[in-house]
Protein backbone atom coordinates (compact mmCIF):
# COMPACT_ATOMS: atom_id res chain seq x y z
CA UNK A 1 0.00 0.00 0.00
CA UNK A 2 1.16 3.72 -1.37
CA UNK A 3 1.66 5.68 1.78
CA UNK A 4 2.23 8.45 -0.20
CA UNK A 5 0.86 9.88 -3.13
CA UNK A 6 3.74 9.95 -6.41
CA UNK A 7 3.21 13.73 -6.23
CA UNK A 8 4.28 14.48 -2.69
CA UNK A 9 6.80 11.98 -3.23
CA UNK A 10 8.22 14.22 -6.24
CA UNK A 11 8.09 17.02 -3.53
CA UNK A 12 9.84 15.54 -0.92
CA UNK A 13 12.59 14.62 -3.69
CA UNK A 14 12.87 18.11 -4.72
CA UNK A 15 13.20 19.42 -1.24
CA UNK A 16 15.55 16.79 -0.67
CA UNK A 17 17.84 17.63 -2.96
CA UNK A 18 17.44 21.43 -2.53
CA UNK A 19 18.57 21.31 0.81
CA UNK A 20 21.48 19.11 -0.03
CA UNK A 21 22.61 21.58 -2.55
CA UNK A 22 22.24 24.47 0.50
CA UNK A 23 24.26 22.17 2.63
CA UNK A 24 27.04 21.91 0.34
CA UNK A 25 27.18 25.52 -0.83
CA UNK A 26 27.22 26.47 2.06
CA UNK A 27 30.24 24.01 3.31
CA UNK A 28 32.28 24.90 0.22
CA UNK A 29 32.13 28.44 0.63
CA UNK A 30 32.13 29.05 4.00
CA UNK A 31 36.02 29.22 3.64
CA UNK A 32 36.32 31.21 0.74
CA UNK A 33 38.46 34.22 0.78
CA UNK A 34 36.20 37.68 1.69
CA UNK A 35 37.41 40.31 -0.93
CA UNK A 36 38.37 43.60 0.81
CA UNK A 37 36.54 46.21 -1.22
CA UNK A 38 36.73 49.02 1.50
CA UNK A 39 40.30 50.93 -0.54
CA UNK A 40 39.87 52.99 -3.34
CA UNK A 41 41.32 51.32 -6.26
CA UNK A 42 43.94 54.54 -6.93
CA UNK A 43 44.57 54.10 -3.37
CA UNK A 44 45.43 50.58 -3.66
CA UNK A 45 47.94 51.09 -6.89
CA UNK A 46 49.80 54.05 -4.50
CA UNK A 47 50.41 51.60 -1.83
CA UNK A 48 51.25 48.99 -4.14
CA UNK A 49 53.46 51.23 -6.03
CA UNK A 50 55.39 52.44 -2.62
CA UNK A 51 55.79 48.83 -1.36
CA UNK A 52 57.53 47.73 -4.97
CA UNK A 53 59.85 50.59 -4.43
CA UNK A 54 60.22 49.53 -0.40
CA UNK A 55 61.09 46.27 -1.31
CA UNK A 56 63.47 47.23 -4.63
CA UNK A 57 60.66 45.52 -6.83
CA UNK A 58 59.76 48.66 -8.75
CA UNK A 59 60.36 46.97 -11.92
CA UNK A 60 57.40 44.62 -11.45
CA UNK A 61 53.91 45.18 -12.41
CA UNK A 62 51.58 45.07 -9.22
CA UNK A 63 49.18 42.80 -11.50
CA UNK A 64 51.24 40.11 -12.19
CA UNK A 65 50.18 36.52 -10.08
CA UNK A 66 51.87 34.05 -8.47
CA UNK A 67 51.31 30.58 -7.30
CA UNK A 68 50.78 30.66 -3.28
CA UNK A 69 49.02 26.86 -2.67
CA UNK A 70 48.00 23.56 -4.79
CA UNK A 71 45.44 20.92 -3.68
CA UNK A 72 43.23 18.49 -4.83
CA UNK A 73 39.74 18.20 -4.52
CA UNK A 74 38.06 13.98 -5.07
CA UNK A 75 34.50 13.81 -5.76
CA UNK A 76 31.78 11.90 -6.24
CA UNK A 77 29.67 11.75 -9.25
CA UNK A 78 26.23 11.18 -10.78
CA UNK A 79 26.63 11.62 -14.24
CA UNK A 80 26.69 14.50 -14.66
CA UNK A 81 23.63 15.37 -12.80
CA UNK A 82 25.30 15.77 -9.85
CA UNK A 83 28.89 15.53 -7.76
CA UNK A 84 29.94 16.07 -4.14
CA UNK A 85 33.25 16.99 -3.80
CA UNK A 86 35.65 17.86 -0.98
CA UNK A 87 39.50 19.02 -0.63
CA UNK A 88 41.39 15.99 -0.21
CA UNK A 89 44.69 18.19 0.33
CA UNK A 90 46.19 21.38 0.06
CA UNK A 91 49.83 22.71 0.27
CA UNK A 92 49.51 26.04 2.56
CA UNK A 93 45.54 26.14 3.28
CA UNK A 94 44.09 30.02 3.85
CA UNK A 95 48.09 31.89 2.66
CA UNK A 96 46.14 34.84 2.64
CA UNK A 97 42.82 36.76 2.56
CA UNK A 98 43.05 37.99 -1.42
CA UNK A 99 44.34 34.78 -2.47
CA UNK A 100 42.32 34.19 -5.68
CA UNK A 101 41.35 30.16 -6.32
CA UNK A 102 41.45 28.56 -9.69
CA UNK A 103 40.07 24.70 -10.65
CA UNK A 104 41.63 23.19 -13.20
CA UNK A 105 37.93 21.65 -14.51
CA UNK A 106 39.87 18.73 -15.66
CA UNK A 107 38.86 15.13 -14.56
CA UNK A 108 41.98 13.62 -13.92
CA UNK A 109 40.81 10.23 -13.84
CA UNK A 110 38.30 10.36 -16.84
CA UNK A 111 35.08 9.24 -15.09
CA UNK A 112 33.15 12.64 -15.29
CA UNK A 113 30.86 12.76 -18.58
CA UNK A 114 31.85 8.69 -19.42
CA UNK A 115 30.51 7.28 -16.42
CA UNK A 116 27.13 6.91 -14.62
CA UNK A 117 28.54 6.97 -10.94
CA UNK A 118 31.80 7.40 -10.50
CA UNK A 119 34.88 9.35 -8.99
CA UNK A 120 36.42 12.09 -10.31
CA UNK A 121 39.32 14.32 -9.47
CA UNK A 122 40.43 17.45 -9.66
CA UNK A 123 43.25 20.16 -9.19
CA UNK A 124 43.32 23.66 -7.98
CA UNK A 125 45.48 26.57 -7.10
CA UNK A 126 45.80 29.95 -5.29
CA UNK A 127 47.54 32.89 -6.75
CA UNK A 128 48.18 36.27 -5.26
CA UNK A 129 48.91 39.47 -6.82
CA UNK A 130 52.16 41.37 -5.95
CA UNK A 131 50.22 44.54 -5.65
CA UNK A 132 47.73 42.82 -3.45
CA UNK A 133 50.92 42.31 -0.97
CA UNK A 134 50.91 45.69 0.05
CA UNK A 135 47.99 45.45 1.87
CA UNK A 136 48.73 42.26 3.68
CA UNK A 137 50.59 42.79 6.85
CA UNK A 138 54.22 42.57 6.99
CA UNK A 139 54.21 39.41 9.19
CA UNK A 140 51.91 37.31 7.07
CA UNK A 141 53.65 38.00 3.63
CA UNK A 142 57.13 37.89 5.00
CA UNK A 143 56.05 34.07 5.80
CA UNK A 144 54.15 33.42 2.72
CA UNK A 145 55.26 31.02 0.03
CA UNK A 146 55.23 30.30 -3.27
CA UNK A 147 55.15 27.33 -5.93
CA UNK A 148 58.71 27.30 -7.40
CA UNK A 149 58.55 23.80 -8.97
CA UNK A 150 56.34 20.77 -9.78
CA UNK A 151 57.86 17.50 -11.06
CA UNK A 152 58.11 13.75 -10.12
CA UNK A 153 61.26 14.37 -8.07
CA UNK A 154 60.89 14.25 -4.43
CA UNK A 155 63.35 16.54 -3.25
CA UNK A 156 63.80 17.55 0.81
CA UNK A 157 61.29 20.43 1.02
CA UNK A 158 59.11 18.80 -1.55
CA UNK A 159 55.18 18.33 -0.65
CA UNK A 160 53.77 15.41 -2.60
CA UNK A 161 50.79 16.79 -4.29
CA UNK A 162 49.20 14.06 -6.41
CA UNK A 163 50.46 9.87 -6.00
CA UNK A 164 54.29 10.84 -6.98
CA UNK A 165 54.06 14.66 -7.85
CA UNK A 166 55.99 16.61 -5.70
CA UNK A 167 56.04 20.66 -5.27
CA UNK A 168 58.70 22.83 -3.80
CA UNK A 169 57.74 26.03 -2.06
CA UNK A 170 60.27 29.36 -1.58
CA UNK A 171 59.90 31.82 0.20
CA UNK A 172 58.38 34.90 -1.24
CA UNK A 173 61.07 37.08 -0.13
CA UNK A 174 63.07 37.32 -1.69
CA UNK A 175 62.11 35.01 -4.59
CA UNK A 176 59.72 37.34 -6.27
CA UNK A 177 62.64 39.39 -7.68
CA UNK A 178 64.11 36.44 -9.51
CA UNK A 179 62.92 35.90 -13.09
CA UNK A 180 61.61 32.74 -13.65
CA UNK A 181 61.40 31.39 -10.80
CA UNK A 182 58.37 31.46 -8.81
CA UNK A 183 54.98 29.86 -11.08
CA UNK A 184 52.23 32.05 -12.01
CA UNK A 185 50.28 29.27 -13.53
CA UNK A 186 49.28 26.10 -14.34
CA UNK A 187 46.61 24.11 -16.50
CA UNK A 188 46.59 20.21 -17.25
CA UNK A 189 46.55 19.23 -20.68
CA UNK A 190 45.63 15.28 -21.65
CA UNK A 191 46.52 13.27 -24.84
CA UNK A 192 50.35 11.86 -25.38
CA UNK A 193 50.26 13.95 -28.48
CA UNK A 194 49.01 17.70 -26.62
CA UNK A 195 50.72 20.28 -27.46
CA UNK A 196 51.07 23.70 -25.44
CA UNK A 197 51.76 26.34 -28.13
CA UNK A 198 50.80 29.14 -25.80
CA UNK A 199 53.89 31.80 -25.41
CA UNK A 200 56.14 31.58 -22.05
CA UNK A 201 53.55 28.23 -21.48
CA UNK A 202 55.94 24.93 -20.71
CA UNK A 203 54.21 21.53 -21.03
CA UNK A 204 56.33 19.17 -19.45
CA UNK A 205 55.85 15.40 -21.21
CA UNK A 206 59.32 14.08 -19.70
CA UNK A 207 56.99 12.75 -17.17
CA UNK A 208 53.09 11.82 -16.69
CA UNK A 209 50.84 13.62 -14.47
CA UNK A 210 47.45 10.95 -13.85
CA UNK A 211 47.24 8.05 -15.53
CA UNK A 212 43.51 8.08 -16.15
CA UNK A 213 41.52 7.36 -19.31
CA UNK A 214 44.09 9.68 -21.17
CA UNK A 215 47.93 10.21 -19.81
CA UNK A 216 47.99 13.73 -18.46
CA UNK A 217 50.50 16.45 -18.49
CA UNK A 218 51.42 19.66 -16.99
CA UNK A 219 51.46 23.01 -18.05
CA UNK A 220 52.75 25.66 -16.34
CA UNK A 221 54.05 29.60 -16.42
CA UNK A 222 56.53 30.96 -14.80
CA UNK A 223 56.40 34.45 -13.35
CA UNK A 224 58.80 37.18 -15.17
CA UNK A 225 59.13 40.85 -14.69
CA UNK A 226 59.17 41.76 -18.59
CA UNK A 227 55.35 43.33 -19.66
CA UNK A 228 53.02 41.11 -22.33
CA UNK A 229 54.09 40.97 -25.29
CA UNK A 230 51.89 41.92 -27.73
CA UNK A 231 51.00 38.39 -29.94
CA UNK A 232 48.23 40.39 -31.53
CA UNK A 233 49.24 40.89 -35.42
CA UNK A 234 46.92 43.28 -37.48
CA UNK A 235 45.63 41.39 -40.77
CA UNK A 236 46.80 43.47 -44.02
CA UNK A 237 46.48 43.28 -47.74
CA UNK A 238 49.98 42.60 -48.89
CA UNK A 239 51.79 46.08 -51.09
CA UNK A 240 50.96 44.08 -54.33
CA UNK A 241 47.21 44.03 -53.10
CA UNK A 242 46.78 40.41 -52.70
CA UNK A 243 45.46 38.47 -49.82
CA UNK A 244 45.56 34.90 -49.63
CA UNK A 245 43.34 32.75 -47.24
CA UNK A 246 43.42 28.83 -46.50
CA UNK A 247 39.99 27.37 -44.88
CA UNK A 248 40.64 24.64 -42.96
CA UNK A 249 37.47 22.63 -42.73
CA UNK A 250 36.00 19.95 -40.65
CA UNK A 251 39.53 18.71 -39.02
CA UNK A 252 37.50 16.85 -36.39
CA UNK A 253 40.13 16.82 -33.69
CA UNK A 254 40.39 14.71 -30.33
CA UNK A 255 41.99 14.02 -26.95
CA UNK A 256 44.89 11.68 -27.66
CA UNK A 257 45.53 11.04 -31.31
CA UNK A 258 42.21 9.93 -32.29
CA UNK A 259 41.09 7.31 -35.00
CA UNK A 260 40.80 7.58 -38.89
CA UNK A 261 37.24 7.42 -40.58
CA UNK A 262 37.08 6.47 -43.72
CA UNK A 263 41.14 7.08 -44.63
CA UNK A 264 41.50 7.13 -48.65
CA UNK A 265 43.51 6.19 -49.70
CA UNK A 266 43.95 3.37 -46.86
CA UNK A 267 47.21 2.43 -44.87
CA UNK A 268 48.41 0.70 -42.18
CA UNK A 269 48.44 2.57 -38.48
CA UNK A 270 46.46 5.27 -39.25
CA UNK A 271 46.43 7.90 -36.29
CA UNK A 272 43.84 10.61 -37.29
CA UNK A 273 45.19 13.61 -36.17
CA UNK A 274 49.17 13.46 -36.81
CA UNK A 275 48.17 12.88 -40.43
CA UNK A 276 46.36 15.75 -40.09
CA UNK A 277 48.19 18.00 -38.65
CA UNK A 278 51.23 17.15 -41.51
CA UNK A 279 48.57 18.43 -43.82
CA UNK A 280 48.15 21.19 -42.08
CA UNK A 281 51.55 21.96 -41.79
CA UNK A 282 52.34 21.68 -45.14
CA UNK A 283 50.18 23.37 -46.67
CA UNK A 284 50.49 27.00 -44.66
CA UNK A 285 54.48 25.98 -45.57
CA UNK A 286 53.53 25.82 -49.17
CA UNK A 287 51.10 28.77 -49.46
CA UNK A 288 52.22 31.22 -46.61
CA UNK A 289 48.67 32.54 -45.72
CA UNK A 290 48.37 35.78 -44.45
CA UNK A 291 45.14 34.08 -42.77
CA UNK A 292 43.57 31.15 -41.70
CA UNK A 293 39.91 30.41 -41.35
CA UNK A 294 38.47 27.19 -39.60
CA UNK A 295 35.22 26.92 -40.63
CA UNK A 296 33.47 24.98 -37.72
CA UNK A 297 34.21 21.20 -36.35
CA UNK A 298 37.34 21.86 -35.42
CA UNK A 299 37.08 19.29 -32.49
CA UNK A 300 34.73 16.45 -32.20
CA UNK A 301 33.45 17.37 -29.13
CA UNK A 302 32.19 13.48 -27.68
CA UNK A 303 35.87 12.51 -28.04
CA UNK A 304 36.79 15.51 -25.76
CA UNK A 305 34.41 15.33 -23.01
CA UNK A 306 37.54 15.28 -21.13
CA UNK A 307 38.62 18.27 -21.95
CA UNK A 308 38.30 20.77 -25.14
CA UNK A 309 40.86 22.75 -24.95
CA UNK A 310 44.08 19.73 -24.75
CA UNK A 311 41.93 18.95 -28.63
CA UNK A 312 41.33 22.70 -29.68
CA UNK A 313 45.53 23.49 -29.00
CA UNK A 314 46.66 21.01 -31.15
CA UNK A 315 44.28 22.20 -34.38
CA UNK A 316 45.41 25.97 -33.49
CA UNK A 317 49.19 25.12 -32.64
CA UNK A 318 50.78 25.29 -36.71
CA UNK A 319 49.27 29.21 -37.08
CA UNK A 320 50.41 30.06 -33.87
CA UNK A 321 53.76 28.90 -34.22
CA UNK A 322 53.59 30.44 -37.38
CA UNK A 323 52.64 34.07 -36.13
CA UNK A 324 49.96 33.82 -38.87
CA UNK A 325 46.38 35.45 -37.80
CA UNK A 326 43.60 33.20 -37.92
CA UNK A 327 39.34 33.50 -37.56
CA UNK A 328 37.31 31.08 -36.54
CA UNK A 329 33.66 29.96 -36.33
CA UNK A 330 31.95 27.08 -34.62
CA UNK A 331 30.19 23.92 -36.28
CA UNK A 332 27.99 21.64 -34.57
CA UNK A 333 30.33 19.45 -32.95
CA UNK A 334 33.20 21.95 -31.38
CA UNK A 335 30.58 22.33 -28.19
CA UNK A 336 30.08 19.12 -27.32
CA UNK A 337 32.94 18.23 -25.17
CA UNK A 338 33.90 19.92 -21.82
CA UNK A 339 33.20 23.09 -23.18
CA UNK A 340 30.30 25.20 -24.36
CA UNK A 341 30.37 27.40 -27.01
CA UNK A 342 30.90 30.24 -24.79
CA UNK A 343 33.77 29.32 -22.57
CA UNK A 344 35.40 28.41 -26.07
CA UNK A 345 34.81 31.60 -27.63
CA UNK A 346 36.42 33.05 -24.25
CA UNK A 347 39.48 30.97 -24.29
CA UNK A 348 39.89 31.16 -28.48
CA UNK A 349 39.55 35.11 -28.37
CA UNK A 350 42.54 35.55 -25.81
CA UNK A 351 44.86 33.37 -27.84
CA UNK A 352 47.88 34.77 -29.98
CA UNK A 353 47.31 36.08 -33.16
CA UNK A 354 43.46 35.27 -33.05
CA UNK A 355 41.02 37.73 -35.08
CA UNK A 356 38.10 35.53 -33.09
CA UNK A 357 35.88 38.15 -31.79
CA UNK A 358 32.47 37.71 -29.76
CA UNK A 359 29.64 40.17 -30.48
CA UNK A 360 27.58 42.41 -28.39
CA UNK A 361 24.42 40.19 -29.55
CA UNK A 362 26.51 37.07 -29.10
CA UNK A 363 24.37 34.51 -26.43
CA UNK A 364 24.63 31.28 -25.42
CA UNK A 365 21.61 29.65 -25.74
CA UNK A 366 21.39 29.49 -29.05
CA UNK A 367 19.10 32.53 -30.01
CA UNK A 368 21.86 34.35 -31.36
CA UNK A 369 24.78 31.86 -31.35
CA UNK A 370 28.63 32.99 -30.18
CA UNK A 371 31.15 34.50 -32.72
CA UNK A 372 28.87 36.39 -35.05
CA UNK A 373 31.68 39.39 -36.34
CA UNK A 374 33.08 41.66 -39.20
CA UNK A 375 37.17 42.07 -40.61
CA UNK A 376 37.52 44.43 -42.94
CA UNK A 377 40.98 45.34 -44.44
CA UNK A 378 42.25 48.65 -46.19
CA UNK A 379 45.52 48.04 -48.73
CA UNK A 380 48.87 49.92 -47.84
CA UNK A 381 48.34 52.88 -50.38
CA UNK A 382 44.04 52.94 -49.57
CA UNK A 383 41.89 54.75 -46.96
CA UNK A 384 38.88 52.74 -47.75
CA UNK A 385 38.89 49.09 -46.98
CA UNK A 386 38.90 46.78 -50.16
CA UNK A 387 38.36 43.65 -48.45
CA UNK A 388 35.44 42.62 -45.87
CA UNK A 389 35.11 39.33 -44.35
CA UNK A 390 31.61 38.20 -42.39
CA UNK A 391 32.07 35.73 -39.80
CA UNK A 392 28.15 33.78 -38.85
CA UNK A 393 27.41 31.43 -36.20
CA UNK A 394 25.38 28.52 -37.93
CA UNK A 395 24.25 27.18 -34.40
CA UNK A 396 24.06 23.50 -34.46
CA UNK A 397 21.20 21.31 -34.61
CA UNK A 398 17.31 22.98 -35.20
CA UNK A 399 15.24 22.79 -32.05
CA UNK A 400 12.02 22.86 -33.94
CA UNK A 401 12.85 19.19 -34.99
CA UNK A 402 9.45 18.19 -35.93
CA UNK A 403 8.44 21.42 -38.15
CA UNK A 404 11.99 21.82 -39.90
CA UNK A 405 13.99 18.74 -38.68
CA UNK A 406 17.83 18.24 -39.29
CA UNK A 407 20.34 21.50 -38.91
CA UNK A 408 19.60 24.21 -37.78
CA UNK A 409 20.23 28.01 -39.44
CA UNK A 410 21.64 31.08 -39.47
CA UNK A 411 18.86 33.51 -37.50
CA UNK A 412 16.88 36.17 -38.74
CA UNK A 413 18.32 38.27 -36.10
CA UNK A 414 21.81 37.56 -37.09
CA UNK A 415 21.32 38.65 -40.69
CA UNK A 416 19.69 41.64 -39.22
CA UNK A 417 22.23 42.75 -36.62
CA UNK A 418 24.83 42.19 -39.61
CA UNK A 419 22.60 44.55 -41.61
CA UNK A 420 23.34 47.08 -39.34
CA UNK A 421 26.20 47.17 -38.40
CA UNK A 422 27.13 47.40 -42.44
CA UNK A 423 24.51 50.49 -42.74
CA UNK A 424 25.72 52.23 -39.41
CA UNK A 425 29.61 51.53 -39.51
CA UNK A 426 31.36 49.46 -42.18
CA UNK A 427 29.72 50.87 -45.18
CA UNK A 428 30.86 54.36 -44.72
CA UNK A 429 34.35 52.98 -44.93
CA UNK A 430 34.24 50.47 -48.05
CA UNK A 431 36.03 51.62 -51.60
CA UNK A 432 33.00 51.45 -53.36
CA UNK A 433 34.68 50.63 -56.62
CA UNK A 434 37.25 48.56 -55.66
CA UNK A 435 35.44 46.18 -52.83
CA UNK A 436 36.05 42.21 -52.75
CA UNK A 437 34.10 40.61 -49.93
CA UNK A 438 33.11 37.07 -48.44
CA UNK A 439 31.13 35.91 -46.12
CA UNK A 440 31.89 32.41 -44.16
CA UNK A 441 29.98 29.77 -41.31
CA UNK A 442 29.48 26.21 -41.33
CA UNK A 443 26.18 25.18 -42.02
CA UNK A 444 25.45 25.79 -46.10
CA UNK A 445 22.43 28.03 -46.53
CA UNK A 446 19.71 26.36 -48.48
CA UNK A 447 20.95 28.19 -51.62
CA UNK A 448 23.74 25.56 -51.90
CA UNK A 449 21.26 23.38 -53.24
CA UNK A 450 20.39 25.63 -56.09
CA UNK A 451 21.66 23.78 -59.28
CA UNK A 452 18.82 24.80 -61.28
CA UNK A 453 19.18 28.61 -62.57
CA UNK A 454 16.24 30.97 -61.28
CA UNK A 455 16.31 33.57 -63.75
CA UNK A 456 16.50 30.59 -66.25
CA UNK A 457 14.88 28.00 -65.34
CA UNK A 458 16.06 25.76 -68.20
CA UNK A 459 19.60 25.95 -67.60
CA UNK A 460 21.92 25.08 -64.49
CA UNK A 461 23.68 27.32 -62.57
CA UNK A 462 27.95 26.97 -63.23
CA UNK A 463 29.11 24.57 -60.89
CA UNK A 464 33.05 23.48 -60.18
CA UNK A 465 34.27 20.88 -58.17
CA UNK A 466 32.97 17.74 -56.39
CA UNK A 467 28.74 16.87 -55.43
CA UNK A 468 29.24 13.52 -53.76
CA UNK A 469 27.03 13.54 -50.71
CA UNK A 470 23.43 15.10 -49.88
CA UNK A 471 23.67 18.58 -48.91
CA UNK A 472 23.09 19.10 -45.63
CA UNK A 473 21.42 22.39 -45.55
CA UNK A 474 18.12 23.62 -43.12
CA UNK A 475 15.12 22.74 -44.26
CA UNK A 476 14.12 26.27 -42.98
CA UNK A 477 15.50 29.28 -45.24
CA UNK A 478 16.04 32.44 -43.20
CA UNK A 479 16.76 34.65 -46.25
CA UNK A 480 20.25 34.90 -45.71
CA UNK A 481 20.71 34.87 -49.23
CA UNK A 482 19.62 38.33 -50.05
CA UNK A 483 21.02 39.72 -47.04
CA UNK A 484 24.46 38.64 -48.67
CA UNK A 485 23.51 40.46 -51.76
CA UNK A 486 22.45 43.18 -49.69
CA UNK A 487 26.06 43.81 -47.95
CA UNK A 488 27.65 43.06 -51.25
CA UNK A 489 29.54 39.63 -50.41
CA UNK A 490 31.04 37.99 -53.94
CA UNK A 491 31.29 34.38 -52.30
CA UNK A 492 31.05 32.61 -49.46
CA UNK A 493 32.48 29.29 -48.07
CA UNK A 494 31.03 26.78 -45.50
CA UNK A 495 32.48 23.06 -44.32
CA UNK A 496 29.84 20.31 -42.53
CA UNK A 497 29.74 17.98 -45.75
CA UNK A 498 32.75 16.71 -45.75
CA UNK A 499 32.59 14.89 -49.76
CA UNK A 500 31.69 17.93 -51.36
CA UNK A 501 33.43 20.35 -52.34
CA UNK A 502 31.89 22.72 -55.07
CA UNK A 503 31.39 26.17 -55.52
CA UNK A 504 28.01 26.98 -57.18
CA UNK A 505 27.42 30.68 -58.75
CA UNK A 506 23.85 31.06 -57.12
CA UNK A 507 21.17 33.61 -59.22
CA UNK A 508 18.67 33.76 -56.74
CA UNK A 509 19.19 37.22 -55.29
CA UNK A 510 19.62 40.26 -57.80
CA UNK A 511 23.19 39.41 -57.93
CA UNK A 512 25.12 36.34 -58.22
CA UNK A 513 27.14 35.05 -55.36
CA UNK A 514 29.02 32.22 -55.38
CA UNK A 515 28.81 29.41 -52.78
CA UNK A 516 31.64 26.94 -52.18
CA UNK A 517 32.34 24.14 -49.71
CA UNK A 518 35.66 23.55 -48.40
CA UNK A 519 35.77 20.11 -48.53
CA UNK A 520 36.99 17.79 -45.17
CA UNK A 521 40.42 18.35 -44.21
CA UNK A 522 40.31 15.97 -41.14
CA UNK A 523 40.97 12.61 -41.28
CA UNK A 524 38.99 12.31 -37.74
CA UNK A 525 35.79 13.10 -39.79
CA UNK A 526 33.57 10.87 -41.68
CA UNK A 527 34.41 10.35 -45.55
CA UNK A 528 33.25 7.43 -47.61
CA UNK A 529 31.21 7.76 -50.61
CA UNK A 530 33.32 5.65 -53.00
CA UNK A 531 36.97 6.86 -51.26
CA UNK A 532 37.20 10.68 -50.61
CA UNK A 533 40.56 11.74 -49.67
CA UNK A 534 41.02 15.17 -47.84
CA UNK A 535 41.38 18.43 -48.95
CA UNK A 536 41.77 22.35 -48.10
CA UNK A 537 40.46 24.99 -50.09
CA UNK A 538 42.65 28.29 -50.96
CA UNK A 539 40.99 31.84 -51.53
CA UNK A 540 43.35 34.37 -53.17
CA UNK A 541 42.37 38.29 -53.17
CA UNK A 542 43.71 40.28 -55.89
CA UNK A 543 42.25 43.89 -54.88
CA UNK A 544 44.18 45.56 -57.70
CA UNK A 545 42.40 43.13 -60.32
CA UNK A 546 39.67 43.33 -58.70
CA UNK A 547 39.77 39.38 -59.02
CA UNK A 548 39.17 36.77 -56.09
CA UNK A 549 40.96 32.76 -57.23
CA UNK A 550 39.97 29.71 -55.77
CA UNK A 551 42.29 26.13 -55.27
CA UNK A 552 42.11 23.12 -53.46
CA UNK A 553 45.23 20.38 -52.97
CA UNK A 554 45.07 17.34 -51.87
CA UNK A 555 46.58 15.02 -48.95
CA UNK A 556 48.26 13.04 -51.21
CA UNK A 557 49.43 15.32 -53.47
CA UNK A 558 50.60 18.56 -51.65
CA UNK A 559 52.13 19.99 -54.64
CA UNK A 560 49.52 20.10 -57.11
CA UNK A 561 45.93 22.76 -57.39
CA UNK A 562 43.45 21.17 -58.86
CA UNK A 563 39.82 23.05 -59.62
CA UNK A 564 41.59 26.11 -60.03
CA UNK A 565 39.05 28.88 -61.30
CA UNK A 566 38.40 32.91 -60.88
CA UNK A 567 34.87 33.32 -58.78
CA UNK A 568 35.39 36.92 -59.20
CA UNK A 569 37.17 39.68 -62.24
CA UNK A 570 36.52 43.02 -62.05
CA UNK A 571 34.73 43.22 -59.07
CA UNK A 572 31.71 41.08 -60.61
CA UNK A 573 31.33 37.21 -59.40
CA UNK A 574 31.61 35.09 -62.63
CA UNK A 575 32.05 31.77 -64.52
CA UNK A 576 34.68 31.59 -66.71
Amino acid sequence: MRILSKKYLRVLLYLALAISGLFWYRRLTMYAHPVDDAKDQDTKKQLAKTWLQTNNLEHWSGSKIFVVNVGRKKCYHVGKLLERCFIEYEMAPHTAKHAERKLISKDLRGSYGFNWFGVSEYVFYDTLSIESLSSTDEEVYSQLVAVHSISNKKTLNAFEWIDNVFVEAVRILPNLSIDNYIISNLDILFGEDCVDPRPGWQLNKSWSFSKGRFPSFLSYKYLDHTEKEDYTKQLQIRRDGKLKIVQLADLHFSVGKGECEDEFPASDNCEADPKTLRFIEGILDIEEPDLVVFTGDQIMGQRCVQDSTSALLKVLAPVIERKIPWALIWGNHDHEGSLDRWKLSEFTAALPYSLFSMSARDTNDNSFGVGNYILQLQGSTEEKATITLYFFDSHSYSRSGKIYPGYDWIKEAQWEYMRERYDNEYSKHIAKDAHLSMAFFHIPIPEYLSFQSKKNPNEQNPKVGTFKEGVTAPKYNSGGIFTLDYLGVDATSCGHDHCNDYCILDDSSSRKIWLCFGGGSGEGGYAGYGGTERRIRIYEFDTKERAIYTWKRLNGSLKEKFDYQPIVSGGVPNFE
